[in-house]
């Protein structure tokens, strides 16, 4: 079973009811997707750590226990791939720090929800950042164009068919931007949807309130399949509160509203991301949904908020305040605006993946904001450019809300 060509290979879901159903065992699956691995990784050098000797050990004892009594758990011999600034037993944890050689002693919470659910972690994946300085990440579709990131190799991986579901980190747009870029869909969860215990290094509410682990895959089921596994408070993260996540199944959109933000000078995307927008736009309003104005200035004022939090141990006492009261005051003005509105709807990026460089922040101005205000967010695949290049759009919903931003998104990825 090859995970990049077969039918059941195309989904979390083709791939559970493919064992399930006695057509593969966890072991023929783990082991197709780590020789698609190994060959991506030979075309893009997305992969920062392989655990083949793990990976089929983990699954071997999976078809044991299925011949047992069955499947253990909602995700049983589903494999998958870890951004390396999350710690995974068996594997190398640099983070963004460059230390190579740290071997994390406990895994992660989202990863031990996912291995608890049956899932097998095949391999940890490249980053942009000091750890993969020395390996330059490659575009899945043009070794010339950059993926993004910082989520990169998730992107990459998950983009080329190695691997169906992947999971990386956003604090500003690192998983939306190299989702983007790479043409599938990436989720930043509510701010304290998933715990952030055991990303590398330390993130929490206090300390860096925007990063959140978040999937990427390349349909609206399969991040919503395993949002609700790692989902939910694991009382070591403070910032996350047990507030219940909703099914997309019930969430009600006929007669939802949304707005359409297009840029703000000087912030204007190119005209195919802006073409993306409108056929976006249609289809939202095509469902039932309403469209309205949006008025609060958004992306200049993020862009400034959030250069003073990445300067912030250069201020001074009363520079570090104002700055956080710049940003409350700019979450208190999203909500009293997401009062009105159900979805804002944004380009993800100014442009398409440009030709290999540095990711700059202008690259992040539009996922800027939903890091600020906590608010879910999802890129999703809009076509391509005159190039084949992959263009996207980005919902933004209210806290709380991820079934909603979910629900509206299958509209768009139809």
């Amino acid at each position: 079973m090859n995970l990049m060509t077969a039918e059941t290979g195309s989904s979390v879901g083709g791939l559970l009811e493919a064992v399930r159903s006695g057509q593969s065992s966890v072991t023929d699956v783990v082991s197709a997707g780590l020789a698609a691995l190994h060959a991506v990784h030979e075309q893009t050098r997305a992969i920062a750590a392989f655990g083949d000797e793990r990976a089929l050990a983990d699954a071997h004892r999976l078809d044991e226990a299925f011949a047992a009594g069955g499947v253990t758990g909602p995700l049983h011999g589903l494999p998958v791939t870890i951004k390396d600034w999350i710690d995974v037993v068996g594997f190398p944890c640099a983070g963004d720090t460059g230390e190579i050689d740290r071997w994390p002693k406990q895994d992660a919470t989202v990863v031990a929800r996912l291995r608890r659910a049956g899932a097998v972690v095949l391999a940890k994946t490249h980053a942009w950042g000091p750890s993969s300085a020395h390996a330059r990440v490659l575009h899945p579709a043009d070794p010339g164009r950059t993926p993004g990131g910082s989520s990169t190799g998730e992107a990459v991986v998950v983009a080329a068919g190695a691997s169906v579901l992947g999971l990386g980190s956003d604090s500003g747009g690192s998983i939306r931007l190299p989702a983007a870029w790479c043409g599938i869909l990436g989720l930043k969860p509510t701010a304290g949807r998933v715990p952030g215990t055991g990303h590398f290094p330390r993130v929490g509410p206090l300390n860096d309130g925007r990063t959140q682990i978040g999937p990427l895959a390349r349909n609206v089921a399969d991040l919503e399949r395993v949002l609700a596994v790692i989902a939910g408070p694991d009382w070591r993260d403070a910032g996350v509160p047990p507030v219940p996540l909703q099914r997309s199944a019930d969430a009600v959109l006929d007669g939802a509203s949304f707005a359409v933000l297009t840029g703000e000078e000087p912030w204007w995307p190119d005209a195919h991301q802006t073409a993306a927008l409108e056929r976006a736009a249609a289809a939202l309003t095509d469902a039932g949904m309403t469209r309205t104005d949006w008025q609060i200035p958004w992306l200049t004022e993020g862009n400034d908020i959030t250069r003073r939090y990445w300067a912030r141990t250069d201020l001074s006492g009363e520079e570090a305040d104002r700055q956080l009261w710049d940003w409350d005051r700019y979450r208190h003005r999203y909500l009293r605006a997401a009062e009105t509105i159900d979805f804002l709807l944004t380009p993800t990026c100014l442009e398409p993946a440009p030709e290999h460089r540095d990711v700059r922040g202008r690259d992040f101005i539009f996922t800027l904001p939903a890091s600020l205000t906590g608010s879910p967010a999802i890129t999703v695949p809009a076509g391509l450019d005159a190039r084949g290049l992959p263009l996207a759009v980005q919902l933004i919903g209210r806290p709380w809300e991820d079934h909603r931003v979910l629900a509206a998104a299958k509209l768009l990825a139809a």
